[in-house]
């Protein structure tokens, strides 16, 4: 029974491209049978709504984790990359200071300022690039906690949609006895490929 309901499942949920077929699934064979069962059929559609919107939080869930991660690595790369920088520029700017106070002239003077302005400017540069590393992994960390987010979205809602598509299957199997679950799954293996996979939405 669970592997016919789960075929059952992919078959009502898939819509993805090709071929457009009428609907063929649980609620549409119960609303052909009248209005006695109306309900059933309205919580079966609910449940498989929550279903295909739950497996879209999980993709989108999934996007952002995979984009988070990248935007920290490339955060973290950043930051060396400033680090490293940093203090090259940092030791030379030092190290150009100390000849100041031996400059023998003004001139002289001025041309050592001006490499210590070309010094600074760079040394200003790693610390943006440094700056810009921590927004990086700050993004990545937020897109990683909405990720997480929508993946716990994801698996409640596709938990709850397959329980209310079992629980109207189900009730309806008490009410009237009937196995309309397999006999679908009979009239479904015996279907071409595009009335298995295709149904409308």
């Amino acid at each position: 029974m669970r592997s016919v309901l789960c075929s059952l499942f992919v078959v009502s949920v898939i819509s993805l491209s090709g071929c457009a077929a009428p609907q063929n699934n649980f609620a549409s064979k119960v609303k052909a049978e009248g209005e006695q069962h109306l309900d059933l059929s309205q919580q079966w559609e609910q449940g498989q709504k929550d279903l295909k919107k739950g497996n879209s939080l999980l993709i989108d869930g999934r996007e952002l984790i995979g984009k988070g991660k990248n935007q920290i690595r490339e955060g973290e790369t950043l930051i060396a990359q400033a680090k490293e920088a940093a203090q090259k520029q940092r030791q030379l700017f030092q190290s150009m200071a100390n000849t100041l106070n031996s400059a023998q002239n003004g001139a002289r003077a001025v041309v050592l300022v001006d490499r210590l302005d070309d010094v600074a400017d760079l040394w200003e540069d790693a610390d943006d690039k440094y700056a810009d590393g921590k927004e990086l992994i700050e993004d990545g960390n937020t897109n990683l906690a909405k990720g997480e987010s929508s993946i716990e979205q994801g698996q409640n809602m596709v938990t709850s949609g397959r329980s209310r598509m079992q629980q109207a299957e189900s009730t309806y199997q008490q009410r009237t006895g009937k196995g309309l679950v397999e006999q679908m799954h009979l009239e479904e293996q015996a279907s071409g490929p595009c009335n298995r996979f295709c149904v409308t939405t």
